[in-house]
């Protein structure tokens, strides 16, 4: 299982997912464009040293993504999922899909993929992107050590 950003807005956002992705193993791709310089220092600060030890691919659009990738099995991540990640077989899929933080993802890519939710409270928007990739990456480490 591999982490996707599709069009990433905020650096530090990013910067914390490389981190994340090299404590945890997990490979990272993202896909443009950004809402900011991939080298751009709010990058490199909430990723500290990590960038090196990370396994992160970039792709210059979706479609590049879809064509490279075209063989394996997507899971989206979004507030407008209908089935809890908690009810999912997370290392079932190659790829779990996040949207930019504003926006999230959009329909036409949803319409086509399995989407699943973080649960939140009642009439809570969202949870930061990062805190849902980091949420979802453990909890997909813990469902393949149990199994």
């Amino acid at each position: 299982m591999e982490i996707v950003l599709y069009q990433p807005e905020i650096a530090g956002n990013v910067g914390a997912i490389i981190r994340l992705s090299a404590n945890s193993g997990i490979s990272l791709n993202l896909i443009k464009p950004f809402g900011f310089e991939l080298q751009e220092n709010k990058i490199r600060r909430a990723g500290l040293d990590y960038h090196d030890l990370s396994n992160t691919k970039t792709y210059e659009s979706w479609d590049e993504f879809k064509e490279l990738n075209n063989k394996k099995s997507i899971c989206c991540l979004s507030s407008k999922g209908s089935k809890s990640f908690w009810d999912t077989d997370l290392n079932y899929y190659d790829f779990l899909l996040f949207g930019p933080e504003s926006i999230g993802l959009p329909v036409e890519i949803i319409s086509n993929h399995e989407t699943i939710t973080i649960p939140m409270k009642e009439n809570s928007r969202s949870i930061n992107l990062a805190n849902s990739v980091g949420i979802v990456v453990f909890e997909s480490l813990r469902q393949a050590s149990v199994n």
